[in-house]
């Protein structure tokens, strides 16, 4: 008698009244035309997708650049090297210093995977390597001139955007790869939106104005308080202890 009243021919039966019931008084049924998903991702790409190019070791047209490398990578960089040129997505670091070969590839590596099959573009905002470095052999001894050639490295800034990210994609989506570029990096960096970017810029011009604080560095140094520019360079009073 048990095995009768639970049998799945039975059970049908019996559930068929109670499911045509159900789905006359919602009066709505979900098909496959009207639920799809939403689009979230309203953003027309200007150009096709195009991924990080790879950069040479060495650079086609010799440099002429001559100056040492603390004057390439000391102080803040220029207002259009640190902003997003596509107003979405980038890394910025937050120190200078050299960027080698391998670092371009490590990158453009781990970017390229996550852009490949996406409605993404992304594009470098740094020069490829130009910058060359000179070793002497191990056993050289003092003397004999200029070294040679052992590799170019790329001179970058404080603030200056390195990469930057376009096309279909929410923040959350794109920020742990992001994340992981920026740690690959041999200087802090972070990845950033446009929106975070002008509110950092932002809170610190903010901070620096409701400063009450009449002792300010700039204050100081520009007015030779005490004859303090006895022990200050010219590279404090153009950044005013900002950057080191």
């Amino acid at each position: 008698m048990t095995s009768i009243l639970f049998s799945r021919s039975n059970l049908l039966t019996k559930l068929q009244p109670y499911t045509a019931t159900l789905q006359h008084a919602a009066g709505y049924r979900w098909t496959s035309e009207n639920s799809t998903p939403p689009q979230i991702h309203n953003k027309k790409m200007k150009t096709d997708r195009k991924m990080l190019q790879a950069v040479q070791k060495a650079p086609m047209i010799i440099p002429h650049d001559k100056r040492r490398k603390m004057y390439l990578t000391r102080g803040f960089c220029k207002k259009e090297e640190g902003e997003l040129k596509h107003q979405q997505y980038g890394v910025v670091v937050l120190d200078g210093g050299l960027l080698k070969f391998k670092h371009f590839n490590t990158v453009m590596n781990h970017v390229n995977k996550f852009t490949r099959g996406r409605d993404l573009a992304a594009e470098w905002r740094v020069p490829e390597p130009y910058h060359v470095v000179t070793k002497h052999p191990v056993q050289a001894v003092m003397g004999g001139g200029k070294g040679k050639v052992n590799y170019y490295v790329t001179p970058i800034k404080a603030r200056q955007v390195v990469l930057e990210l376009y096309g279909n994609a929410e923040f959350d989506e794109v920020y742990p790869m992001l994340k992981t570029a920026a740690s690959t990096l041999p200087m802090p960096a972070r990845a950033v939106h446009y929106n975070m970017l002008n509110e950092m810029y932002e809170e610190e011009r903010q901070i620096e104005e409701e400063n009450e604080n009449f002792f300010t560095f700039r204050e100081i140094v520009t007015k030779n308080m005490q004859n303090c520019r006895r022990f200050v360079s010219a590279y404090d009073l153009r950044y005013f202890g900002k950057i080191r």
